[in-house]
């Protein structure tokens, strides 16, 4: 009787570690990253210019590029002035 028991509980903690579910690695988020992080605004426009300037001659663009070319176009659409209300207009 005094061998079962250790014996018994060496089994309980045995089944009990190999049911224990084991951590899942990270997966990397499916949220798009910026694509033009890490550049300054400079930088920015010089890769904007390069890329719309290879556009305009039909040269293909690598999917990084693409992703980078819709960033840059998002840019300028949303720095885009709007128009002035009218009572500015007026003036």
């Amino acid at each position: 009787m005094t061998k079962s028991l250790p014996a018994l509980a060496i089994l309980l903690f045995a089944t009990a570690a190999y049911a224990s579910p084991t951590p899942m690695p990270k997966q990397p988020s499916t949220a798009p990253a910026d694509p033009l992080a890490g550049l300054s605004m400079d930088q920015q426009m010089e890769l904007c210019d390069r890329l719309e300037t290879l556009k305009k001659q039909n040269k293909p663009l690598s999917p990084k590029m693409q992703q980078q070319f819709k960033a840059c176009q998002a840019m300028t659409m949303d720095s885009m002035p709007e128009t002035a209300p009218d009572a500015t207009q007026d003036r």
